[in-house]
């Protein structure tokens, strides 16, 4: 019966056709694919899945959205798409929504206007889900707050927001700070500087709190002329700048705690070109732990920004939500662990 059904089917099988060849309704084949088995006898549910086999059926994606309203297709929206730190989420979010059976539309968004379009196109798309990976600026998130309840579940990842509507994941920024703190002072470093990212993020806030924390913690004197701007949205010369700036302080403080990695980057070459040395003269301490730490010379010491396991747990998140919007929102606060690399060491 089978065969005779394949050499009728020279296109693509359809559900009809495997009702036809297993000699079933359609109904029954699609209480199957849709696991609705429980009042089936067994010699019928074997018959239909040895069919679907033989068949080599693959049931059609827009068929099936028509019948249960979802696409199996889940936005990513990326606000920094250039650099790898963000794209690492998408190593682990895409293969864990394959599994799922859902695809990922990936969608760039460098300003609050772009975000909005990819979220409108997104929409159009009729997609079950979206996730967020934001910059932790602060913005006006008065669209998102908006949206009808008819709107797709979403989770932010890193988003500066008071809007307790969504699935939200952050990582304790302060608590990183602090991590390092603690470790250059069991090195024996008591002049400890820092480099401030750009004043409209949370990060940048957080970090810095992190920083006085850890002075006072350790009964050190915050020293104002130790702490200096390294805008990591600024330009290399202008790090070059903040670094030799700290360089001129008397006494010399004995590390450096830089904005971001890229910043911690030039911090170590200007330091190099001075004539010092790192760690043995000056340690360094980066922050987000961007792929290319392993590859400078020496590799470089930094604060993670765990965007890998925050990827992991939005689209974990997304996909529960997806089949039960009514269940409870997370909030969740991720560690940012210390990785300890060649940049950094005690005080000669």
């Amino acid at each position: 019966m089978v065969s005779k059904s394949r050499q009728r089917t020279a296109g693509r099988v359809t559900i009809k056709d495997v009702a036809r060849a297993a000699d079933v309704s359609v109904t029954t084949v699609s209480n199957v694919l849709n696991g609705r088995t429980e009042a089936m006898a067994e010699e019928t549910l074997l018959r239909i899945q040895e069919t679907i086999r033989a068949l080599n059926y693959r049931p059609s994606r827009v068929a099936r959205s028509l019948v249960t309203r979802r696409t199996a297709t889940i936005g990513l929206i990326i606000a920094e798409i250039e650099t790898p730190l963000f794209l690492q989420a998408l190593n682990i979010i895409e293969p864990v929504a394959r599994a799922a059976d859902h695809n990922i539309l990936v969608c760039s968004a460098h300003n609050l206007e772009e975000e909005q379009q990819a979220v409108e196109l997104l929409l159009e798309k009729q997609v079950d889900g979206i996730i967020f990976l934001s910059q932790s600026g602060y913005v006006d998130d008065d669209y998102l707050a908006n949206l009808p309840v008819s709107a797709p579940p979403i989770v932010l990842i890193n988003r500066t927001t008071p809007l307790e509507r969504f699935d939200r994941i952050y990582w304790d920024n302060t608590d990183g700070v602090i991590k390092a703190m603690d470790y250059l002072v069991q090195l024996g470093h008591r002049l400890i500087a820092q480099l401030r990212g750009p004043t409209t993020r949370r990060s940048t806030t957080e970090r810095y709190q992190g920083y006085k924390l850890g002075l006072e913690k350790h009964n050190l004197e915050y020293q104002e002329e130790y702490v200096q701007l390294g805008n990591y949205e600024a330009t290399p010369k202008e790090w070059e700048q903040a670094t030799l700036m700290l360089l001129k302080v008397s006494p010399r403080p004995t590390a450096i705690l830089a904005s971001n990695d890229t910043v911690g980057a030039v911090v170590m070459r200007t330091i190099q070109q001075a004539g010092l040395r790192v760690p043995q003269d000056i340690t360094v301490i980066g922050n987000d732990n961007q792929p290319f730490c392993i590859y400078l010379n020496p590799t470089l010491s930094t604060v993670e920004c765990p965007i890998i396991e925050a990827g992991r747990q939005a689209i974990e998140i997304l996909l529960t939500r997806i089949s039960n919007q009514h269940k409870e929102n997370e909030h969740i606060m991720l560690p940012c662990p210390l990785i300890i690399r060649e940049s950094s060491g005690a005080v000669c």
